[in-house]
């Protein structure tokens, strides 16, 4: 019998086979974000008007009656490396992050600005370096360096960041970058846990003057669809205002968190000061990312504590307490057959004060938003201008940009709906949120705004998106208040945007 050539090949023996190559020991992730936008929010101070970060009508200087027209970029890569001589139990990641604005600076040096002709400009920001150290078998890993330090139980360095908005605190307390040590592991096949300690800022190194953050978190599944979690961290703060962003310092008293919309809690006469606060919360979830069923369910219930410790110039110490609690919870149903096609509800409630810390008693919520900026970055909402909107580049701002809403506390409430009008391929979205300050500022009323978006998003290959937006924001009479503008006065016009993205997540 004759065997033809393509037989031939077929029936060659298998040990013949090409092997198949081996991984590659050097990855690369990049993502890709460019943003034209076309609003009537701007700050008046020139020196500002690269990156803007902070609370509406706030320190920042924004402000509402002109109307600003802009294009921005975003690149960040990702490389990771993980040699195979070492079996996989050792990997290095770096993350670095070019920002720009289109014509804003060129031949020089600096973050977040770029963009002009010639270019040239030094821009590299580094936002990860760090080492995971993972041996074989085993079921936890090791965290140490430069990394992210998240809210949650999950490792950030393999979760989605989308996965970190939606579980755990949603990064409404930590959400951002910092030096440290982290253990990640899993306990059996239903429980995670992660202990952490990140130094958030150091000062002389031989004496007792910085800030540490311990964490410490827990989460099971005791069910399927049931999973349960506890945290508990606490920030050792003996920086005594100093260090921090530039002039604006950092800690309870420091402008930091008076721009980033946080509680800002006056010493006067004393200038320095030294806590303990201590976080303890619960959270339970039911059917995560809608993977067992149609509807999807989660409730946080967080509250600070502890003491603050201050030093007059006459050398009296006094004291004051912390009790904040931040509660939130929300509710998706899916219709339909992509995740897209759902309906979502959400609140967020958070304790106020009304004098601060001179009733020696402190009752709103503090978040990392007092140690950086930004470093609380809550955006599960899906809000515009009400609340943190995440897809920015330089100019990240929001009327409640810290859930303490400026320690008079919040109460927020959200309504979106979307669908896909061609199936993971064509999205509409539509959304409504209210703010109501829990606290209201002398001579201002409760009512903070209203907003109504809208938003439309085309998916034209796997992981490459166009976009438009838009957001509308009706200020209430909380603004009729002159210790809450910048300005000390009602803004001029309500705020709005519109703008056009484009979004590439690279392999």
């Amino acid at each position: 019998m004759t065997i033809s050539a393509q037989e031939s090949d077929h029936n060659t023996d298998r040990t013949t086979r090409i092997p198949d190559p081996k991984p590659s020991e050097f990855k690369f992730i990049g993502y890709w974000f460019t943003r034209s936008t076309v609003s009537d929010i701007a700050p008046v101070n020139e020196l500002l008007r690269g990156q803007i970060i902070g609370r509406l009508f706030g320190p920042n200087s924004t402000n509402t009656g002109r109307t600003a027209t802009y294009f921005e970029q975003r690149f960040v890569p990702m490389f990771i490396y993980a040699p195979q001589i070492l079996d996989g139990v050792a990997t290095f990641r770096s993350l670095f992050k070019i920002d720009m604005t289109w014509g804003d600076n060129a031949y020089g040096v600096g973050g977040n600005v770029g963009g002009a002709i010639n270019a040239g400009q030094v821009n590299l920001q580094t936002l990860l370096a760090n080492v995971d150290i993972h041996p074989t078998d085993a079921s936890w890993n090791v965290v140490i360096g430069l990394q992210r330090i998240f809210d949650n139980v999950r490792d950030p360095n393999i979760t989605a960041v989308s996965t970190a908005q939606t579980s755990g605190y949603k990064m409404s307390y930590w959400g951002t970058q910092g030096v440290g040590i982290s253990l990640f592991g899993a306990y059996n096949a239903t429980t995670l846990y992660r202990a952490g300690y990140y130094q958030l800022f150091e000062s002389t190194i031989d004496m007792n003057d910085d800030v540490a953050l311990w964490m410490l978190d827990v989460e099971t599944r005791f069910a399927p669809k049931w999973e349960l979690g506890a945290d508990l961290w606490y920030v050792w703060d003996r920086g005594k205002g100093g260090g921090g962003i530039s002039i604006l310092g950092q800690g309870l008293n420091s402008a930091l968190a008076d721009y980033n919309g946080a509680a800002r809690l006056d010493f006067s006469p004393a200038s320095k000061y030294e806590a303990d606060i201590l976080w303890a919360g619960g959270r339970i979830t039911y059917n995560r990312d809608f993977t067992q069923g149609r509807l999807w369910a989660d409730l946080f219930v967080m509250n600070n504590i502890g003491t603050i410790d201050t030093v007059g110039s006459s050398g009296s110490r006094s004291y004051a307490d912390i009790f904040g609690t931040a509660v939130n919870g929300s509710l998706n149903y899916k219709y339909g057959m992509t995740v897209n096609d759902r309906i979502g509800v959400e609140m967020v409630f958070t304790t106020g004060d009304q004098n601060g810390v001179s009733d020696k008693n402190v009752s709103s919520v503090i978040t990392g938003n007092t140690y950086g900026s930004p470093t609380a970055i809550y955006s599960n909402h899906r809000a515009l201008l009400l609340f943190p909107d995440p897809k920015v580049v330089n100019r990240y701002y929001s009327a409640v940009h810290d859930i303490s809403n400026m320690g008079y506390g919040v109460t927020g409430l959200f309504l979106s709906a979307s669908h896909d009008l061609i199936p993971s391929k064509v999205m509409v979205k539509a959304g409504t949120a209210l703010a109501i300050s829990n606290v209201a500022p002398t001579g201002g009323g409760n009512h903070i705004g209203t907003e109504f978006n809208i938003e439309a998003q085309y998916t034209y290959k796997v992981f490459l998106s166009f976009g438009i937006s838009a957001g509308y924001l009706k200020l209430g009479d909380f603004y009729n208040s002159g210790d809450v503008t910048y300005y000390r006065a009602r803004p001029s016009s309500d705020p709005w945007v519109v703008f056009l993205t484009m979004n590439w997540l690279m392999f």
